[in-house]
């Protein structure tokens, strides 16, 4: 029965996306149906298969195909694929069903249609592999399939470009990743997860360049060589420079995208994650590459005038959301991020796709009506604000400490929680404080409601997802004892992130009571000027497309010369 649900659910995007590619000279747009009908069975598959892993033992297929024994072709379903497949299925399901009307009368009707259902395949592929070799073959086929999607309009130069730095970005990744498994190879002798994690637990990591000056543990050589196919296809700073050219994509595309594809480095450190679990230096330099992008992709989001460059920007900054809390030993917090966000995320591009398809067809300027009772200061707002923000966070974590039973003062779990409540919250509240036109009364309600379940959602997924995807305690122990950092640096972030949120709410202060001498005047000068330059991007595409410019032209110089000299 297990051996169905897995075939049902693998097969059917692949079985789609051929039938579209031959009837669809001759169905046309009722092709699609099909596509529909095959994502909806391996849906329900999926389903199954989840039901079936979490009650039994994970499902463990092994296909030899006439291959030798390291490049067997082996598919492992887990909690995590299974929950995984689940997200694919089900975002890609809707997906199709949204894409019926959006893309009708487009000439690419078909093949886009058989793209998307291959691509679904892929992902499913590599989600359930259970061997290196085929599980980078997938992820590779990921970066072709997304390129030939972002330039499915070919007309357009910006979707031309758009492909092409994706490919090469991407492709530095993928090569990256080759060199990874390479080395995982030459070291362990094999390419077949289960024996890899056994070999890891059973014997110490060899040295790598032993008796050079670059000596170093090789799990933490192949860890770092491993991060850079992560952080490119996450698109974390600064190789998130591809993200932005998605928005030329179809919508449909755009969503499977943000939804899917852009997860698979998250993904990836937690089907890793016993590899990653003791190579503490690759974990804090997680921490670091997160951190950065979380904050610079959160922050050029609010500038951007686009909603689609707006969502753009959001994920960028979850995806660095995400990298951080592998760095920092949560991998099953990371799983339930890119969950929740997947399926968000989805939801929001399909809906950005239909106003804006809206508002071409039934242009119609908005009718300002003029307002009677403008907002002013409220001390009450204010205070709540900045008292929840910095108060609460730490008192529901204490009582819940007794409750749910999270080790806070283990291995500093305490710095997960405290600072995503603490950012997270303060994004959210600060929004929040922007209401101040309501009564005082509904929005500190608001905020007090918004912080608790923002804390005791954390909570959830940090104490009840890690037991489901992780049911060892000890692993999960060690996985936070590898990522804890000493205990000054420690402190220094938990200090820094409590000043800069006071710091902002001293400024809201100043500002509503129309004192300048707390905002000197270099101050807003600089904020002028970072305003402008996270607006563009912090003109790294400005760079990117300048580079390319430059190269085109040299190229150009060179045949001259060379046809110059042939003629002579």
């Amino acid at each position: 029965m297990d051996f169905l649900f897995v075939n049902i659910a693998l097969a059917a995007p692949l079985l789609a996306s051929g039938l579209i590619a031959m009837l669809g000279p001759t169905r046309g747009e009722r092709s699609s149906s099909i596509g529909v009908g095959a994502l909806a069975a391996s849906t329900l598959s999926a389903l199954l298969s989840l039901y079936q892993a979490v009650q039994n033992e994970p499902i463990i297929l092994t296909f030899s195909l006439l291959l030798p024994k390291p490049l067997h072709y082996t598919v492992l379903i887990d909690r995590l694929a299974a929950v995984m497949m689940v997200l694919i299925t089900g975002v890609s399901l809707v997906i199709h069903v949204y894409s019926q009307r959006y893309m009708q009368s487009d000439q690419g009707y078909v093949r886009f249609f058989s793209l998307l259902s291959l691509l679904t395949f892929v992902l499913l592929g590599l989600v359930t592999s259970g061997n290196l070799f085929w599980l980078f073959l997938c992820w590779h086929m990921v970066t072709w399939l997304l390129v030939l999607l972002l330039s499915f309009n070919g007309a357009s130069p910006a979707a031309r470009m758009a492909g092409r730095t994706t490919l090469r970005v991407l492709g530095l990744g993928d090569a990256a990743l080759l060199g990874g498994i390479l080395l995982i190879y030459a070291k362990f002798g094999t390419l077949d997860l289960a024996e890899l994690f056994r070999a890891i637990q059973t014997s110490p990591a060899p040295a790598l360049w032993a008796e050079t000056l670059f000596e170093m543990n090789s799990v933490t050589a192949i860890t770092l060589v491993i991060l850079i196919a992560i952080i490119t296809k996450s698109a974390q700073f600064p190789f998130h420079v591809w993200l932005p050219g998605t928005i030329e994509a179809p919508t449909p595309v755009s969503a499977m995208l943000h939804a899917g594809i852009v997860n698979a480095g998250g993904f990836l450190v937690n089907r890793l994650a016993p590899l990653y679990g003791v190579a503490p230096m690759s974990l804090h330099v997680m921490v670091l590459i997160g951190g950065l992008t979380a904050l610079i992709g959160a922050t050029t989001m609010l500038t951007q005038p686009s909603i689609k460059r707006t969502l753009v920007y959001s994920t960028m900054g979850q995806m660095g959301y995400m990298i951080m809390e592998c760095g920092l030993g949560a991998f099953a917090l990371a799983v339930f991020h890119l969950c929740a966000h997947g399926l968000f995320k989805a939801t929001l591009f399909l809906n950005s796709g239909a106003n804006i398809q809206t508002a071409r067809s039934e242009f119609k300027l908005p009718e300002h009506e003029p307002v009677e009772n403008p907002a002013r200061f409220s001390l009450i707002i204010w205070a709540t604000g900045l008292g929840i923000t910095l108060v609460l966070p730490l008192v529901i974590l204490l009582v819940a400490h007794g409750l749910v039973q999270v080790p806070l003062f283990e291995a500093q779990g305490t710095l997960i929680f405290l600072f995503f409540a603490w950012v997270t919250s303060a994004q959210a509240i600060f929004s929040l404080y922007r209401l101040k036109a309501v009564a005082s009364w509904k929005v500190s309600l608001t905020m007090v409601v918004t912080l608790t379940l923002i804390v005791l959602t954390y909570l959830w997924a940090g104490e009840a997802f890690t037991h489901f995807l992780y049911p060892d305690t000890e692993q999960v122990a060690a996985y936070f004892q590898t990522a804890s950092w000493p205990p000054g640096l420690f402190d220094a972030v938990i200090s820094f992130a409590a000043i800069l949120i006071i710091t902002v709410w001293i400024l809201l202060y100043s500002r509503a009571h129309g004192m300048p001498f707390m905002i000197p005047d270099w101050m807003t000068a600089l904020q002028t000027r970072a305003y402008v330059a996270f607006l563009n991007g912090l003109y790294i595409e400005d760079l990117l497309r300048a580079c390319g410019s430059r190269g085109c032209r040299m190229k150009i110089r060179s045949h001259h010369c060379t046809s110059a000299e042939e003629t002579s």
